[in-house]
């Protein structure tokens, strides 16, 4: 705290600042204790040491050094956050008698008592730390808001700006804010002032003398009309004091507490007007984490709906085609993600399925898969070939989206014309992985192409694949073959083709699950990319 004494001449300090003012720098709150404050037991505890063993033993304040001659032994010790350091010592006694009866030897008692030391200092640490685990429970008590408050914002700010006016005996009191360029000081709330003053223009920072020193960190006080005229405060009064308004990082603007007759404030007051300054930026933190507390629980139950409605998207059970079993699964870090597979039966009895995916992140990505999957079923109702499939939906994208980063695309369907039972016409556009699995192993069918909605003219090429009883076809989305591609055997010491084709008797479903245990031991459940996975298997007759 600097105060500047009646007597003393403007001319002996900085000119900018005049005679009258008084600053309050606000200092932390001093802790300390006395050893007996601290520890209440440890007198107790050095009586028994003394019965115990016939040295006395005492708690001395400061630094225990080597030219005390009153002591035989000593230890450093803290008796508790915010205590003055000190040191547990053994004095010496007096032997003109001789020994005491019953006195233990000096190097045993100077054991017992550093062991003693050592459990004062971990009691010290652990009370520390409960300490500071404490307040942290404090913080994550959750804000709750009460719907049904009667009191608004406006009316809990005046309320408490008129409980410290009237606490240090003053008359009017006012909450001004900075703007978020920090250059203006606008009167956001006041008790006891004219309704009009709301309506009034926001003061200059830069002329605001009294509220520039306020948000630096101290606390004004004008003691009269001169020094009040001279610091150019917001309100005509007689005296006045300012302290800033902040929260634990940012500064919010200044307290202003009005006077009409000119008078003195103590330092007991000035705390006063600090700690209704502290319960403003409490309240108004408060209210904006509330605000942000119910938008981000209304975003969460939006999220959550997302994710079911996504599930629900997901097909349970494959259509019932005779000499086909399909199985898949799809799954990401957020719950919500850009890829998806899918299934269905055609009027013919042909089997269709797809996998999916967009170059996107999180929600924007389950939105546009959900796009890119209506589109692939509204066109697949009128078109059977593959390629021409890929092209109306790229043409679809492109006409609809303004996105850049395009999407990736696998289309069969089986039933082929002209070809057996066994044979899957397909098309793939983007860098979705095919592999046909058979007794001679796991073979690489397509090579990326591009990406679905980067050109309107995309043309895509159609591929036969013929199963035998037994085969299958594994399709990846991009994530996952790049992950295959990645491990140039193929998932480590099991590698996952050799696995697959070992399995080949299984169902489909079997399969899949297989696909997703090797790439949950390789990559993790928390994989940084969407994974998509389907299995057709032709079945054996």
């Amino acid at each position: 705290m600097l105060r500047f004494p009646p007597g003393l001449r403007e001319s002996s300090v900085a000119k900018s600042i005049p005679n009258y003012l008084r600053l309050y720098n606000e200092r932390p709150l001093a802790l300390a204790k006395s050893a007996e404050e601290a520890w209440p037991c440890l007198a107790h505890v050095c009586r028994a040491f003394e019965r115990a063993t016939g040295w006395p033993l005492r708690y001395l304040d400061g630094d225990a050094t080597h030219h005390d001659l009153d002591l035989l032994w000593s230890a450093p010790v803290d008796p508790g956050v915010g205590t003055s350091p000190g040191h547990i010592g053994i004095e010496l006694v007096d032997d003109a008698d001789g020994d005491r009866v019953g006195r233990v030897s000096s190097d045993a008692a100077s054991e017992l008592a550093a062991a003693f030391a050592e459990l004062l200092d971990e009691l010290a640490r652990t009370r520390h730390a409960l300490r500071h685990r404490e307040a942290d429970l404090a913080v994550g008590v959750p804000l709750a808001s009460h719907g049904n408050s009667a009191r608004h914002l406006a009316d809990q700010l005046a309320a408490v700006l008129r409980a410290g006016a009237e606490a240090i005996g003053c008359h009017s009191a006012a909450l001004y804010m900075l703007d978020e360029a920090t250059s203006e000081l606008k009167l956001r709330s006041c008790w006891n002032l004219p309704t009009e003053r709301y309506t009034a223009s926001a003061r200059p920072l830069r002329s605001a003398t009294a509220d520039l020193e306020a948000l630096a960190g101290h606390a004004v006080v004008l003691d009269d009309a001169v020094s009040c005229q001279a610091w150019n405060p917001p309100e005509p009064f007689a005296a006045a004091v300012c302290v800033p308004v902040a929260s634990s990082t940012t500064p919010l603007g200044t307290l202003w507490i009005f006077s009409r007759h000119e008078r003195p404030f103590s330092d007991q007051e000035v705390n006063i007007a600090e700690v209704v300054a502290g319960r403003l930026a409490s309240d108004l933190e408060r209210e904006v984490l509330l605000a942000e507390g119910t938008a981000g629980a209304r975003l969460k139950r939006q999220w959550l709906a997302a994710e079911r409605w996504q599930q629900n998207q997901v097909p349970r059970n494959a259509p019932l085609i005779d000499g086909w079993d399909v199985a898949g699964w799809t799954q990401g870090p957020d719950g919500v993600g850009g890829e998806f597979f899918d299934w269905f039966a055609r009027p013919n009895d042909a089997l269709v399925f797809a996998i999916g995916g967009v170059h996107a992140d999180s929600l924007e990505a389950a939105l546009a898969a959900a796009a890119l999957r209506a589109a692939l079923r509204s066109h697949s109702q009128h078109v059977s070939e593959p390629p021409e499939l890929l092209e109306l939906v790229n043409r679809t994208l492109w006409t609809s989206s303004a996105d850049e980063r395009g999407a990736n695309l696998f289309f069969a369907t089986t039933a082929c014309a002209g070809q057996s039972a066994g044979c899957l016409r397909c098309a793939l556009a983007g860098d979705a992985g095919a592999y046909r699995l058979s007794s001679d192993g796991c073979r690489a069918l397509l090579s990326p192409t591009l990406a679905l909605g980067l050109s309107f003219d995309a043309q895509y090429a159609a591929h036969d694949v013929n199963l035998e009883a037994g085969e299958a076809l594994l399709v990846v989305s991009e994530g996952v073959r790049t992950l295959i591609e990645a491990e140039s055997h193929l998932f480590g010491d099991e590698p996952l083709a050799q696995s697959l084709v070992e399995h080949l008797d299984a169902p489909a479903e079997t399969l899949a699950d297989l696909v997703r245990d090797r790439l949950e031991a390789l990559a993790g459940d928390a994989g940084q990319h969407h994974r998509t996975v389907l299995i057709a298997k032709r079945r054996d007759r």
